[in-house]
């Protein structure tokens, strides 16, 4: 009769310790319902908020580069604007800032891929033989909408210079 009250007590306590564990186990699986859906829907956010991110650095890079490149290029044309009057009148090559600011000015508006591209107040011929060319737009990288627009933009800014052949 021992045997068998220990082996009823044996099998109770089995089942009841059984019965706990898949209780306990369904409760977790109820509890965590939803915080699985959750977690992917904030990181499915996070993840592209960081391409838009991205992208819209990328872009407004890509226009730095252009707007560097279109300075270089009126630096060059505008080494080649000397003042006709001082050339003719004595042979003297000689560049001054409203020759290399109305060259520039006319090489933006024939050759600029950019739109809003304005001189900026460091454009001129210090020396007389360098042509300094300084370019300033103000560029809305893509994916701005939902972002103020005193917070949207970012101004850019080029600065080339390039010295003219005397010979």
């Amino acid at each position: 009769m021992n045997r068998d009250v220990n082996r009823d007590v044996h099998r109770d306590v089995h089942r009841d310790v059984h019965r706990d564990v898949h209780r306990d186990a369904n409760r977790d699986v109820e509890g965590d319902e939803g915080r699985i859906a959750l977690l992917s829907l904030v990181f499915a956010l996070l993840a592209m908020t960081l391409v838009l991110v991205v992208t819209s650095a990328s872009a407004v890079h890509l226009q730095r580069k252009r707007l560097y490149a279109l300075a270089d290029a009126a630096a060059a044309d505008a080494a080649d604007a000397l003042v006709v009057q001082a050339y003719y009148s004595g042979g003297r090559f000689e560049l001054s800032d409203d020759s290399v600011t109305d060259s520039a000015q006319d090489y933006v508006a024939r050759h600029g891929n950019l739109s809003g591209v304005q001189l900026g107040p460091g454009t001129g011929s210090p020396d007389g033989v360098t042509a300094v060319v300084e370019l300033v737009v103000v560029v809305e990288p893509p994916f701005t909408g939902v972002i103020p627009a005193q917070f949207a933009t970012v101004r850019l800014s080029a600065r080339s210079s390039a010295r003219a052949d005397l010979s």
